[in-house]
């Protein structure tokens, strides 16, 4: 697993849009958000950064997140999923592909989960 000082946004300014990061706090097993692009920010209708995760999402949305989130940082691994996202209450559903990566300052605990999220056309 990198360390997130490995991860430099200016070298991926094409997907930048599309990317968001999580700092985990291992021990209380919480997950905050650190940084959304503005086309996930468009999903949401809001920027819920320094809030905890999900919770600018229905419960549905919020719930299928932190499960992910949770499986990436205990497995130490990364998870790839695809579907329907159920994130905002005032809006339809949208067909997405995202990534959930694990980050780590000492190649054991988890202390951030990169992501990126593709959405896509009906």
């Amino acid at each position: 697993m990198p360390p997130r000082g490995d991860v430099d946004p200016t070298e991926i300014p094409q997907i930048l849009p599309y990317v968001f990061l999580y700092a985990v706090a291992p021990s209380a097993g919480t997950f905050t958000i650190r940084l959304v692009g503005e086309e996930v920010l468009r999903c949401l209708g809001g920027n819920p950064v320094g809030q905890p995760a999900g919770s600018a999402m229905t419960p549905r949305g919020a719930e299928t997140l932190l499960r992910i989130l949770t499986a990436v940082a205990a497995e130490r691994t990364p998870k790839f999923r695809t579907g329907k996202a159920y994130w905002s209450p005032y809006q339809n559903y949208r067909r997405f592909e995202g990534c959930f990566l694990p980050l780590s300052s000492d190649d054991d605990t988890v202390d951030f989960i990169l992501g990126g999220v593709k959405f896509l056309l009906d």
